[in-house]
Formats: C-alpha cells, sequence, structure tokens
C-alpha cells in the first residue's frame, strides 16, 4: 500500500502501539497524519473498539476504513525495510545429498543414507518429494520395510508434522480450484444452519491424494449457493482468494498453522450486499477487483488485500479516487452518462490490466482497462487469446499424473495412467449415533469424529492415534495421512498410525496432550452415565416417556431466552408477556410471576403486570389480582414512553376497571384511545386497546374502535394482528364480536388465517368466510369463501389438550429415526419441525428433548422459537402466541 503523499487519521487507541509511535511510522512511509476526518482524508487506521456512528460518519465521505492489522502490517515491513532485512536471504543446510539417496541399491545401504541424514536442516518443499518417491519406488519392489518406518519416525519427529483426518465439509462442496501450479486442489463448502460457525476450506495434495490442511470455521462459509468462481488462487499459488461471510472478499493463506483461520486481509465494500460480489484476485495475491456501485462508469473498484480489513463505501467516493477505475465511457462503448457492469473479469498475466467482458446488448465485447491510466479499450484477437490463456492458467493448471473429478459431496482422485482411482473421499455421511467422542466444546471446534462409512464413526487425533475398529486399518490408511509443513502427505501405511477401540484407550495414549483432555472428560462422564443407569433402565429408544409437563414447558421457554442481548428485548418482553398472560389464564398465579420477573424491560413489565391482574380479577381473583396491580400504581407513569402510551395505558385501563375503578380506568383508557392515531402501527394499537377493553368488560367501547364507517378505515388491519385477535375472540366465547369484526374487515382468506379458518370450521361456523367488507366486489368475495371453504375441509380436528396415540408415536419415531441420518450441520430445520409435531401431538417430553439438541440461541430464531412456538401449540392448539 502506498501511503506517499496520502492524508491518514489514527482512530482509537491501539494496543501496544501509542499514537505517536503510529504516527512517525506513517510519516516515515510518506503520509501527513491528521488527528480529524475531512473530505480531503484519504484513508483511516481505526482500532477495534471505535464507536460505530464515527466510522458512519466516515465511510459516508467514501474514505477506506482499514483495521489495526492493516497499520501493525505497513509499519512492520517499513521497519524491516528500513533495517535491510531481506527474508530468504540465508542458505539453508543441506539435509543430505539427493544423488546418494536415488543411487542406494540394497537395504542397509538406504538406511545408512537416512541414518546419517542432517535431520535438523531438512527442509519440506525441498526433501520432502525427492525422498517421498524414493521410497515409494522402494515398496513397490519390496514392500513396506524398515527404511519406511525409520523415514516416518523422522519425519514424525518434526514440529510440522500431524494426522490429518479429511472429512472436514460438513456441507455440500461450493466450489473449488487447482492452484496454477498443478500441485493442490483447494475445495470449499458453505456454512450450515449455523451461519456463525461457518464453512471449510480443504486443501488437497494432488500426488498423493491426499487432504494436508483444513481452514475452519471461515465465517458465514465460503461462496453461496448456486455462484461460481468463489474460490481462486494467486499466481505464485500461495495465497487463495474466497468470496465468504456472504459479501466479503478474503485472502487466506492455504498453508496456515492454525485450526481456526482468520483471513490475511479482507475487503467489504459492497454495503451489504447480500450476495457475492463479481470479483477477481490479481496474479500477485495482494489485491483484486471487486464489483460494486460507485460513481464511474465502470461499476467496480480495485482494492488491496495486503493484510488487515478494509470497509468502503466506494458508492460514496469522489469519482477520482485511486482504488475506482474509468469514470466515462469511450464513444466506442457508450454514450455519456452511461454504466457498464463488467463480467467475467480476469486479470492480466503482469498485473497491469483488467480484462472483462462488456454484456452490454449493442457492444458484447471484451474490453481492457490499463490500471496505472484507467484507460479502456476493445482487446485485439491476438490479446484475447493471450487473456483466455492466463485465465485458464489462473484457474488450474497440468496436475501431472493425477486427475481430479469434484462432486457436491465428494472428490476422487484418479491416476491418469491407468484410470484407477487412487483416492476418493465421501462426505456428509452420518452413520447410527453415538459418535467416539463428545465434548460440549472441545470437538466441536477441534473435529476429531468423522465416518469411515456409512455405519462406522471413527475419530483420529493429530498426534497419530485413530479411535476405530482394529480390522479397519487398510480402510484408514487409505483416507488419513500424515501432514507435513501442512503441505505435504506422508503415508501413514509406512507407520506410525495407532489404533484403538474406544475412547478410553485413547484417553490413555493421548494423556495431556492435544485434546488428551478433552477425551478423559468425556470417559470420565460416560462413566458416571454408566453408574446412573445401573439405576434406571437403559432404554434408548424415542420418543421417550412423555412425563413432561407444561410447567415444563413454560421454564424452557423462560430459560431459551434468558442470556440473549439487549437488542432481542423486544421480542423476548412480547412472548414473555403472552406468556404470563397465558399462566394467568390457567390460574397459575406463581408461574405468572416467573415469567412477569424475566422481562427485562421496566415498561413492558408494568403492561405486563397489569394483564395478570386484569385476568384474574375478571376470574373472580381480586384479593390475588390487588398485589399485581400495586406494582402497576407504583410505575405507570414511569412506563410510559413516545411510542407505548397505547399498549401500557389500555392495560393499565383494563386492570382498573376489572379491579372496580371505573373512573380512573376512564383516565388511563383516554389517553390509550388518544394514543391510537399519532403512532405508525394504528391497527396494532387499535386491536391492542379493543383487547384491554374487551377483556375487562367493556366490549361497547371495543367496538367503536374498529366499527364500520368511520373515517380513519382506509387501511385493515394485518393478519399479524387480526389472526390472534380473532382467535382470542373465538376462544373466550365471543363469536358475535368476531362476526361484527370480519363484517367491517377486508379478509384475505389464505394461509395467515389458516388458524381462524380451522376454529371456524370446528365450531360450524364455515358461513362466517361469506363475511367481510361490502366494497370487495362481489366475484372477489366468492372466490375468497371457496378458497377458505377448500382450506377448512383440509382441517384436522384434534382434542386439545392433545395426547399422542400410537400412530403419533410411530411418526415420530420415524420422523427422529430420519433426523439422525441428516447431516449436522442440516439439522436444525427438520429438529424444529419435529418439536412442532410433538407438540401437536402433546408430546411435552419429546419438545424438550428435541430443544437441547438446537444451538444456544444467539437470537430469537432457533431455540426460542421453537420453544414459544411449542408452548403455544401445547397450552392452546394453535401456533399462534395468545392474547
Amino acid at each position: 500500500m502506498d501511503l506517499q503523499g496520502k492524508t491518514v487519521v489514527l482512530m482509537g487507541r491501539f494496543h501496544g502501539l501509542s499514537q505517536a509511535e503510529a504516527k512517525a511510522g506513517l510519516e516515515a512511509l510518506g503520509a501527513r497524519v491528521t488527528k480529524t476526518v475531512s473530505s480531503k482524508t484519504d484513508l483511516i487506521f481505526r482500532s477495534h473498539d471505535v464507536a460505530g456512528r464515527k466510522i458512519g460518519k466516515a465511510s459516508q465521505l467514501g474514505i477506506p476504513i482499514y483495521d489495526w492489522n492493516t497499520l501493525r502490517a505497513l509499519l512492520k515491513r517499513a521497519a524491516e525495510a528500513s533495517a535491510g532485512v531481506e527474508p530468504g536471504t540465508d542458505e539453508p543446510s543441506s539435509f543430505m545429498d539427493h544423488a546418494a539417496l536415488a543411487s542406494a541399491a540394497d537395504p542397509d545401504s538406504l538406511l545408512g543414507v537416512l541414518r546419517e541424514a542432517d535431520w535438523s536442516a531438512f527442509v519440506a518443499e525441498r526433501d520432502l518429494l525427492p525422498l517421498r518417491n524414493r521410497l515409494q519406488e522402494w515398496e513397490r519392489t519390496h514392500g513396506v520395510s524398515e527404511v519406511h518406518r525409520f523415514a516416518t519416525e523422522r519425519i514424525r519427529s518434526l514440529g510440522s508434522t500431524r494426522l490429518q483426518q479429511p472429512f472436514r465439509h460438513f456441507t455440500e462442496i461450493s466450489d473449488h480450484a487447482i492452484s496454477p501450479c498443478g500441485c493442490y486442489l483447494a475445495t470449499g463448502s458453505w456454512c450450515g444452519d449455523d451461519y456463525h460457525r461457518g464453512g471449510a476450506l480443504q486443501i488437497w495434495e494432488i500426488a498423493s491424494g491426499r487432504c494436508v490442511n483444513v481452514l475452519d470455521r471461515i465465517e458465514g462459509g465460503v461462496g453461496w449457493p448456486g455462484h461460481t468462481n468463489t474460490l481462486q488462487w494467486s499466481a505464485d499459488s500461495r495465497r487463495v482468494g474466497l468470496a465468504y461471510n456472504t459479501n466479503q472478499i478474503g485472502v487466506f493463506d492455504p498453508f496456515d498453522d492454525t485450526t481456526h483461520t482468520y483471513p490475511i486481509a479482507s475487503a467489504s465494500v459492497t454495503n451489504g450486499g447480500n450476495r457475492p460480489p463479481d470479483w477477481a484476485l490479481a496474479p500477485d495475491g495482494r489485491s483484486a477487483f471487486i464489483e460494486s456501485a460507485s460513481s464511474c462508469a465502470i461499476k467496480g473498484c480495485v482494492v488491496p488485500l495486503e493484510a488487515g480489513d478494509l470497509f468502503w463505501l466506494p458508492e460514496d467516493a469522489p469519482p477520482r479516487h485511486p482504488y475506482l477505475l474509468t469514470e466515462t465511457l469511450p464513444a466506442e462503448f457508450g454514450q455519456e452518462g452511461d454504466e457498464l457492469w463488467p463480467e467475467d473479469v480476469s486479470w492480466s498475466r503482469d498485473g497491469s490490466r483488467l480484462l472483462a467482458y462488456d454484456a452490454g446488448a449493442k457492444r458484447r465485447r471484451t474490453f481492457a482497462i490499463d490500471l496505472p491510466t484507467k484507460q479502456m479499450y476493445g482487446l485485439t484477437k491476438e490479446e484475447r487469446k493471450e487473456a483466455n490463456a492466463w485465465h485458464g492458467a489462473s484457474a488450474g493448471g497440468a496436475t501431472g499424473q493425477v486427475r481430479v473429478s469434484v462432486g457436491g459431496t465428494g472428490v476422487t482422485f484418479h491416476r491418469a495412467d491407468t484410470g484407477g482411482v487412487l483416492s476418493h473421499f465421501e462426505f456428509l455421511r452420518e452413520p447410527p449415533e453415538p459418535r467416539c467422542v463428545e465434548h460440549e466444546y472441545g470437538f466441536d471446534h477441534h473435529p476429531v469424529n468423522f465416518a469411515l462409512d456409512d455405519d462406522t464413526w471413527c475419530a483420529a487425533f493429530e498426534e497419530g492415534v485413530v479411535i476405530a475398529p482394529p480390522d479397519r486399518r487398510e480402510d484408514l490408511e487409505a483416507v488419513l495421512a500424515w501432514s507435513v509443513d501442512r503441505r505435504f502427505a506422508w503415508p501413514v501405511r509406512w507407520g506410525g498410525l495407532t489404533i484403538v477401540p474406544d475412547a478410553k484407550d485413547a484417553a490413555e495414549l493421548l494423556g495431556q496432550r492435544g485434546l488428551g483432555t478433552y477425551v478423559r472428560q468425556y470417559v470420565e462422564q460416560r462413566t458416571r452415565d454408566a453408574e446412573t443407569n445401573l439405576q434406571t433402565p437403559d432404554d434408548k429408544s424415542w420418543p421417550p416417556p412423555n412425563t413432561a409437563t407444561l410447567h415444563d414447558l413454560f421454564a424452557a421457554a423462560r430459560d431459551s431466552v434468558s442470556e440473549l442481548r439487549s437488542s432481542w428485548n423486544h421480542h423476548v418482553c412480547e412472548h414473555l408477556r403472552h406468556a404470563a398472560r397465558l399462566r394467568a389464564r390457567r390460574g397459575e398465579v406463581s408461574g405468572a410471576v416467573d415469567m412477569l420477573d424475566a422481562i427485562p424491560e421496566p415498561d413492558d413489565r408494568v403492561a405486563a403486570f397489569a394483564d395478570v391482574a386484569m385476568i384474574l380479577a375478571r376470574a373472580g381473583r381480586a384479593d390475588e389480582a390487588r398485589a399485581f396491580l400495586a406494582e402497576v400504581e407504583a410505575g405507570a407513569e414511569a412506563a410510559l414512553g413516545p411510542y407505548n402510551v397505547a399498549d401500557v395505558a389500555s392495560s393499565v385501563g383494563g386492570a382498573y376497571e376489572a379491579m372496580g375503578n371505573t373512573a380512573a380506568a376512564d383516565v388511563w383508557f383516554a389517553r390509550a384511545r388518544d394514543a391510537i392515531e399519532p403512532e405508525a402501527n394504528a391497527w396494532q394499537n387499535r386491536l391492542t386497546v379493543s383487547w384491554a377493553l374487551t377483556e375487562c368488560g367493556r366490549e361497547d367501547e371495543a367496538r367503536a374502535l374498529w366499527a364500520r364507517g368511520e373515517e380513519e378505515w382506509r387501511e385493515t388491519p394485518s393478519t399479524f394482528y387480526s389472526v390472534p385477535w380473532l382467535l382470542y375472540l373465538l376462544g373466550t366465547g365471543r363469536i358475535d364480536l368476531a362476526e361484527e369484526f370480519l363484517t367491517a374487515c377486508d379478509v384475505e382468506w389464505d394461509w395467515p388465517m389458516d388458524p381462524v379458518i380451522g376454529v371456524l370450521a370446528d365450531l360450524g361456523r364455515t358461513d362466517l368466510f361469506r363475511l367481510g367488507r361490502s366494497d370487495v366486489p362481489e366475484f372477489l368475495a366468492e372466490l375468497r369463501y371457496e378458497k377458505a371453504l377448500r382450506m377448512a375441509e383440509q382441517h384436522t380436528r384434534r382434542a386439545h389438550p392433545a395426547t399422542p396415540s400410537e400412530a403419533d408415536l410411530a411418526a415420530l419415531a420415524e420422523a427422529h429415526a430420519e433426523l439422525l441420518r441428516t447431516p449436522r450441520a442440516h439439522r436444525e430445520r427438520p429438529t424444529e419441525l419435529l418439536i412442532d409435531q410433538a407438540a401437536e401431538c402433546g408430546h411435552l417430553s419429546a419438545v424438550l428433548d428435541l430443544l437441547g439438541k438446537l444451538p444456544s440461541p444467539r437470537d430469537f430464531n432457533g431455540r426460542p422459537s421453537s420453544a414459544f412456538s411449542a408452548l403455544w401449540r401445547a397450552a392452546t392448539g394453535q401456533d399462534v402466541a395468545p392474547w
């Protein structure tokens, strides 16, 4: 990155580096460091804790914003350059005479050469292939001998050698690419159900047909389903560029020595695009073209990818920004004001030009952009040939004696001479449980379990210990490898592999090494479980005995939201408030308190206390309601805010009315009615106030809020609000009010109305399907009626509360067996559907068991959403929050 003459701003405090040191380092690179951001600022370096509002203001000026890692890398390179340090200038000492290795004619002489070698000087890139090739020749004539075992022992003693298991793609392979040198294949997979768990990039040595490295937990996964060219190598085969995390472009070290890998450099320049952009990695792997909106005619930019993260909004940058491309199209490519979104972009071999295709209806031609001048011109026939040749070379290249085929769930290496299979790897297999080892942390972050076939789990540890059936050694040798420097595969059939039958033996061998602690913890837990099972039947059938109660499900729903971030408080408060209402209707006062105490926002808690007081008082439990009303009186005024008056005031008014204080109720209801219209969601407020008026016995006033003929009827209520409102009316026997509401409303009898259609069918009131606003055309009203009748005919009536039948149990068992055959990365949605199925038939123990299988919640989706949905289904028979 050239900083000569650039104006730079430092934002925040950088760990281990003072502002003065950073400023001095940047000035030594020719930059001018200022304190304030302005339109003259060229770029910004920020620490990780700078407030988002500051970043937002700077980004709207179109200023590239780099992180601390970029700054550190720049200053480090500058310091090395000033000190005259040139990496790689020292000549490594000799490991052995390769000619002597090739000429050794008998076992003793070959073993002697290896014993006399200076293994401390072994350099894998220089020495491993000659050694491996010689030993492979020796194996073909003499079999595996002491020579192989001795060499393997020495190779294993190198610090960079560890056992590599290849089955690390947990979802389908999204893209792949062969390195330009022809030595390596990279395969990438997208994320599964857990977006933040990410995907994987696997590196395969083509000559050996073995996986040599895995870059795991790449956030958001590699690529995107249906998108190609999301994985690209640099020309020297030392960097891999990825489209990842939906819309980011990053450069990774394919031979990184860490398990959890972050990019060397990344760029986010699409302003939150919902798919990967078109992009092309430069031959040196240190910059990339990325398609993006901008003020220029060519919609894209060329950004540096040296180190660290870049965040930038090109559309806000001035036209002459150095990262942007041609400002206006030459006359031969378009008229003034035309825009061009280039396709099939690649780079010239020397990295000085971008080569792309113009798919415009009138143009349809290949063109080039000279990057130093930003000039655009059409390519000659010879230049197009060069471009195509280089583009093909950058995508692959010769792979020697091995051909590669990659599918969505498998990778196969074929011998080019015979056509036979060198090795084959099939992903996404899911043998029956249990796996060899389990741990809530250890073996999720460090996957050691793998499926050897459709029926067999194994576990491989980097130290060379493998849990597997003892008779499967040959099958293990066909897929495992010793990985050296994360670049080269060394055959495990030459020695070092220790196969044990179970986790207990593995724990003894591993001791405190690597993941040994987690294995020991797993063994100890299994021992404790076995002792517990001595007192209980060993019944592994599913579903389990249905011993759980609704009280247990209420607790599970409450616990599912207990650790969510405050950004989810709106959803948490809303659902806990409905749960508190439900418990109050069931007469479970202590249970209602349990829900109320978990509500995180004070204003929502006050409204929920008022709801419970109202429901209890209307049920004739005024003494118990009085304690809840006291909480309301103490906090009602403070709970009112600019957007919640209709909600809070109506609940407070309802509580007062239910307790017999009509004067206070009148005041609060007046405030609630006055607050309906100024809000954006007028119908939400109108129905919220209607509910409180209806619940406390003032039904005529509720009618007045939605009766036909009022001026405010320029809109109709969303089914999101009208469905629970109608279910409330029908569920509490207020069919007359439901009939009046349906008459006043423009009802779309479609899938969101399923619950209402089902209840009306159960009540034998399908005649209400004809109701609706009189100004709706007759033919449309008739179509809606017929649709509702068809939906009613498909409705299956189930007794409530439901009790699982034998047929239900069999269906649950079958669905669960299918779930266990589904790869874990794809299980979340099927698990949620099975939870719904179990809740529908009333099997609460199955619901609770499955909720524990969903990932710990990061947001309201997943476990919290499923827990409350199951609660509503089991308690009310409807998948709708009960009003």
